[in-house]
C-alpha cells in the first residue's frame, strides 16, 4: 500500500478538522471594534509556538488586507522584546550550566555532610525540584519573587530530621528559583507595559492554566482577555469518523498504526497526526513509516543521548576509562575514520582467538598490541588524567580529531547541538568556569575533575536536551503531544497507545513535590492534571477521521483500553465502530522444506584438524557449512569468564607449569607455588584477575576450587611420574602436522610426554579435558568412535610404528568424585593403534568422495544438532516430516 503524492481535493480539504479559529478571531474582532484598537496593535499569546502560523493563516483568510496582529508565545514575544543573557546562579534550563550551579549550592550549604556517593543523586533532584516550581517564579515580577520564595519558605520545608535531606533540597530549589532570572523577564519590564507596544493583550489558552500568562493577564486588566475560555470537555461532533483497533501486542499495534496512516495518506487524507503517548511505540511507528519513504515531522523530538553524535562522544569516552572492556574498544575503532577497517577486524578476530575481553589486558598482550593503530593507545591515555572542567572540554575535542570526526559534527544537526551544548568550541568553556564550586560527581573538593566524573556530566547533559529535526515544509506525518492538536488542521489523527497503561485517567504526580507541597507552591494538583488531559482526549475526538488503537496484552498480562476510551468500545458510542484490519492480506503459498543437497568439490579445505574431521564424521553438511564455506561464529567478547575461558586458562597454566619445571628432580620452588604464581599471571594476562584483587566476578567460583584442583592435579602427577613406565615432559602446546595421501593433517596437541622405560621412545599424548567426567569416559570407551586421540597419534605417528599411546587428563575440583575416581583422572585408549589405523584408512576415502562431487547430507543427530552453528542454515527444524 502506497500513498498518493497529490494533494487532496477541495472536498477532502473541507473534511479536515476545523480548528476553532473563527470562533477567536470573531471573539477578538469584536473586541477590537468594542475599543478601538488596531489589529496591529494587538499582542496574541498562544499556548504552543506551532499555532502561531495557524493564527497568521486564519487571520489573513478573514483579513487578506490589512495589517494584523502578532502571534506570539510568552518565551517569543520575551525574545523580540530583548535577549537574555543568564548570570551568575540564574535557572536557566541548560543542564550544563545547572548541574554546576546546582553542585555548587549543595557543596555550599551541606558541605561534607553530604554522602559524596549520593552527591550526583541530589544534584539530578535539585535540578529537578527547581525546574519545576520555575514557571511559578517567572510568573512573579523579578521585584516580588525573592519575597514569594521567602513567604513559602517556612511552610515547605519539612521540620524532622528524618527528612533533613528532603528539606535542604526543597529549601535550595525554592531559593534558587526565586532568586533567579528568566527569559520571560522581559515581559514585566517597561517596555512590555500597557499600551507601549501594544494596546491589547489576547490569550487562547491551552487545556491547562500557564502561571505567565495569568500573571500577564492580571497586570494588564481592562486590557487584557482570555478568548478560549470555553474549551470546556465535549462530545465528538456528529461526523467524527472514530475508528477502534483492538490490538493483540505492541508489535501488532505499531504495525496497524503504521497501515491506519498509509490508509489516510492513501485516501487523500494529509498531513496526518501521529499522537505520541508512548515514546517507545511512537518510534516503531515512525521507523515503519520512515522505510516507506514519508516525509515525518517528530515534534516530540528524542533525547539528544541518543543521536549518533552522543554515540560517539560517549563511545571515546568509556574506551578512554582504565577498566573498559575490549568492546568499548572496539566499539570506538569502528565508529571513528581515522582507522582502516581491516586493521580493526584483525583486531578483534585475534582478540576472539585469544579469548581477551578486557583493554588492559589487550594493550598488553604481545599479539593484539601489536595490532593496535599507531596513536591509539597515546589517544585514550591522554584522556585519563584529571583536569579541570575547561582542560577535559578542549581534550575532548581533540580527541574527537583525532578519531576523524573534526568535519562530521559540523555536518550533523544533531552533532551542532551537541558541539552547543557542551561548549566545544574554541573559547565557549569558559562560560561554564565560573560555575565550578563543586562538580556533579561526587567526589572531594577540589579543581580538577576525574574521567568518571566528566563522563558522567556529559552524559547527564546529553540525557536532559531534546533533539528536534528541522521540520519539512509539507509533512505527510506529524508526531507531536496530544494537547498540541489544539488549533492546528489535520486530514486525520492516529492515536495508538491508548490503554489503562499509558493513558491513565489520573496521571502520576511528576517530581520530588509532595501533595501538601504542590498544593502550598501552586503547582497543579492531580485533578488539574487529570482535567487538562481529559480535555485533550475529548478534542482529538472533534476531529472527522480518527484511529484509536491499544493492546489487549503487555508482557502475558491481560490490560483495558483507557477509561476514556472505554465506554466507547463497549458500547460503540456515537460514530465509533470497531475498525476492519487496515493491513493487506496476503496469500502465501506452503511450500514443504527438506533437507538440503549440496556439494562443494571446488572449495576443498588445506588442512585438515581434529576438529574438522569430528564435523565431517557427524554431519557431512555441518562440515561443509564450517570447513568449505567458512562460516563461524564469533566468540562473544564477554567479560564474565565461562567454561571456554577457563580451559583455555588452565591449558595455559599447564602448559607453562610444566615448560618451566622441566626437571621435576631440581625444582627452584615448590610444585604448588609454581603452579600458584602462573595462575595469576596468566588470569592477570587474560582479564580474568588481578594482582590488587579487581576483575570480573564471574572468576570467583574457580578461583575458589583453584587450590583444591591443584592439589588434585599435583597429587596425580606424582603418582604418574612414579609409574614404571617413568614418563618424562617433552613437550607443550606442540603444533604437528603431517601428510595423509595427499591430505595435510594440522593439530595442537596439549601435552607429549616420552616414556622411559619403552625401547623405542614411546611418546604419551597427553589431552585436557575439563568437561564432564562421564563425557571423558564416553570418549575412550568406543575407540572407533574417538577421534581425537586417533588423529594426534596419525600426527605423531605417520608412519603406524605403535610408539605412541594416547589418554585424556580429566581436570575437575573435589566434587568430582572420590577414591580412585579423584579430582584429576587419567583416561587412556587402550586401543589407540586399532583407532588410528582406520582413521588413516577412511579419511582418505572420504574426502575423496567429497572432491568428486558427492553430496553433503545433514546427517547429525542427538547433541551434535542441539549445539550446531549450521543448524539454521541446514533448517532442521522446519524440515517435511517423512511419509
Amino acid at each position: 500500500m502506497s500513498p498518493t503524492t497529490e494533494g487532496p481535493d477541495a472536498n477532502m480539504t473541507a473534511m479536515m478538522a476545523e480548528p476553532p479559529w473563527d470562533g477567536w478571531l470573531l471573539r477578538l474582532e469584536q473586541r477590537l471594534a468594542s475599543e478601538g484598537v488596531m489589529p496591529s496593535r494587538v499582542v496574541v499569546l498562544l499556548p504552543y509556538a506551532q499555532m502561531m502560523a495557524e493564527g497568521r493563516r486564519a487571520w489573513a483568510a478573514r483579513h487578506p488586507s490589512g495589517l494584523s496582529p502578532r502571534f506570539e508565545t510568552t518565551r517569543n514575544w520575551a525574545a523580540a522584546l530583548g535577549p537574555f543573557v543568564p548570570s551568575g546562579d540564574d535557572l536557566t534550563g541548560d543542564m550544563a550550566r545547572d548541574s554546576l550551579v546546582a553542585a555548587a549550592l549543595l557543596d555550599r550549604v551541606a558541605g561534607r555532610r553530604a554522602d559524596r556517593s549520593l552527591h550526583p543523586l541530589l544534584v539530578s533532584r535539585l535540578v529537578e525540584m527547581a525546574r519545576q516550581i520555575a514557571p511559578l517564579a517567572a510568573a512573579r515580577p523579578p521585584g516580588e519573587r525573592a519575597a514569594w520564595a521567602q513567604s513559602l519558605m517556612a511552610e515547605l520545608v519539612p521540620s524532622s530530621q528524618t527528612l533533613q535531606w528532603e528539606g535542604l533540597l526543597a529549601s535550595l530549589a525554592l531559593t534558587w528559583a526565586g532568586h533567579s532570572a528568566y527569559p520571560t523577564d522581559a515581559l514585566w519590564a517597561p517596555v512590555a507595559e500597557p499600551g507601549v507596544v501594544a494596546d491589547l493583550l489576547i490569550v487562547i489558552p491551552g487545556f491547562q492554566e500557564d502561571p505567565l500568562t495569568q500573571a500577564l493577564l492580571n497586570r494588564w486588566g481592562s486590557r487584557g482577555d482570555r478568548v478560549g475560555a470555553t474549551l470546556s470537555p465535549r462530545s465528538p461532533v456528529a461526523s467524527a469518523e472514530i475508528m477502534l483497533h483492538a490490538c493483540a501486542d505492541a508489535h501488532d499495534e505499531a504495525v496497524r498504526a503504521a497501515a491506519c496512516v498509509l490508509a489516510h495518506l492513501q485516501a487523500g487524507r494529509r498531513p496526518v497526526a501521529l499522537v505520541a503517548t508512548d515514546r517507545l511505540l511512537t518510534r516503531q511507528v515512525t521507523a515503519l513509516l520512515a522505510g516507506r519513504g514519508l516525509v515525518l515531522v517528530d515534534e516530540t523530538g528524542w533525547r539528544l543521548s541518543t543521536t549518533h553524535a552522543a554515540a560517539k562522544v560517549l563511545a571515546l569516552l568509556r574506551a578512554a576509562s582504565p577498566r573498559a572492556s575490549l568492546d568499548d574498544v572496539l566499539d570506538l575503532l569502528k565508529a571513528g575514520d581515522a582507522w582502516p577497517q581491516r586493521l580493526v577486524d584483525r583486531l578483534e578476530s585475534a582478540a576472539r582467538r585469544h579469548g581477551i575481553a578486557s583493554w588492559s589486558s589487550a594493550h598488553a598482550h604481545p599479539t593484539l598490541s601489536q595490532l593496535l593503530p599507531e596513536g591509539f593507545s597515546s589517544l585514550l591515555e591522554a584522556l585519563q588524567p584529571s583536569r579541570s572542567l575547561d582542560r577535559w572540554l578542549a581534550a575532548l575535542r581533540e580527541g574527537l580529531r583525532q578519531c576523524g570526526w573534526d568535519g562530521w559534527f559540523a555536518g550533523d544537526a544533531a552533532g551542532q547541538q551537541l558541539w552547543e551544548v557542551l561548549r566545544l568550541g574554541e573559547g565557549r568553556s569558559q562560560e561554564l568556569s565560573g560555575l565550578q564550586g563543586h562538580h556533579p560527581g561526587g567526589e572531594e573538593r577540589s579543581p580538577t575533575w576525574s574521567l568518571a566524573a566528566f563522563t558522567g556530566w556529559v552524559r547527564q547533559v546529553l540525557e536532559s536536551v531534546n533533539f528536534t529535526p528541522d521540520a519539512a515544509a509539507r509533512p505527510d506525518v506529524v508526531v507531536l503531544p496530544m494537547a498540541q492538536l489544539l488549533g492546528r488542521p489535520f486530514g486525520a489523527v492516529v492515536a495508538a497507545g491508548c490503554d489503562e497503561i499509558r493513558l491513565p485517567a489520573s496521571p502520576e504526580l511528576p517530581g520530588q513535590w509532595t501533595v501538601g507541597q504542590r498544593e502550598q507552591l501552586g503547582l497543579p494538583a492531580r485533578d488539574t492534571l487529570a482535567l487538562a488531559a481529559l480535555r485533550a482526549w475529548q478534542h482529538l475526538l472533534t476531529h472527522p477521521s480518527i484511529d484509536i488503537l491499544w493492546r489487549t496484552q503487555e508482557q502475558t498480562e491481560q490490560i483495558l483500553p483507557a477509561p476514556w476510551l472505554r465506554p466507547m468500545v463497549e458500547r460503540e458510542a456515537g460514530a465509533a465502530v470497531a475498525a476492519p484490519d487496515p493491513r493487506a492480506m496476503k496469500v502465501v503459498q506452503r511450500e514443504p522444506v527438506g533437507p538440503p543437497a549440496c556439494s562443494a568439490a571446488d572449495l576443498l579445505p588445506s588442512s585438515l584438524s581434529a576438529s574438522a574431521y569430528q564435523d565431517l564424521r557427524d554431519c557431512p553438511y555441518r562440515f561443509m557449512a564450517l570447513r568449505q564455506w567458512h562460516l563461524k561464529e564469533d566468540e562473544e567478547l564477554d567479560d564474565t569468564p565461562d567454561k571456554r575461558d577457563m580451559g583455555l586458562w588452565l591449558h595455559a597454566v599447564l602448559g607453562r607449569f610444566h615448560e618451566e619445571r622441566r626437571d621435576r628432580r631440581h625444582p627452584d620452588e615448590p610444585d604448588d607455588q609454581r603452579l600458584d604464581r602462573i595462575a595469576r599471571e596468566e588470569a592477570q594476562a587474560r582479564g580474568l584477575w588481578a594482582m590488587d584483587g579487581s576483575g570480573s566476578p564471574g572468576f570467583l567460583p574457580f578461583l575458589a576450587a583453584w587450590p583444591t584442583l591443584r592439589q588434585g592435579y599435583l597429587s596425580w602427577l606424582g603418582q604418574y611420574e612414579a609409574s614404571p613406565e617413568r614418563p618424562v615432559f617433552g613437550q607443550a602446546e606442540a603444533s604437528l602436522s603431517s601428510r595423509v595421501g595427499r591430505w595435510r593433517l594440522v593439530g595442537q596437541l596439549d601435552r607429549i610426554d616420552v616414556l622411559e622405560s619403552s625401547s623405542d621412545g614411546t611418546r604419551m599424548v597427553i589431552d585436557y579435558k575439563t568437561e564432564p567426567r562421564d563425557k571423558t569416559r564416553a570418549r575412550v570407551s568406543e575407540p572407533l568412535e574417538d577421534t581425537q586421540l586417533a588423529f594426534y597419534a596419525a600426527l605423531v605417528d605417520p608412519q603406524g610404528t605403535g610408539a605412541v599411546r594416547g589418554a585424556y587428563l580429566s581436570i575437575q575440583d573435589s566434587a568430582s568424585g572420590k577414591g580412585v575416581d579423584g579430582p584429576t583422572r587419567l583416561f587412556e585408549q587402550t586401543e589407540l593403534a586399532r583407532a588410528r589405523d582406520a582413521l588413516l584408512q577412511a579419511l582418505p576415502a572420504e574426502m575423496d568422495r567429497i572432491a568428486q562431487g558427492h553430496v553433503m547430507l545433514p546427517l547429525g543427530e542427538g547433541r551434535v544438532c542441539e549445539y550446531c552453528a549450521a543448524r539454521g542454515l541446514c533448517r532442521k527444524d522446519f524440515w517435511e516430516p517423512q511419509a
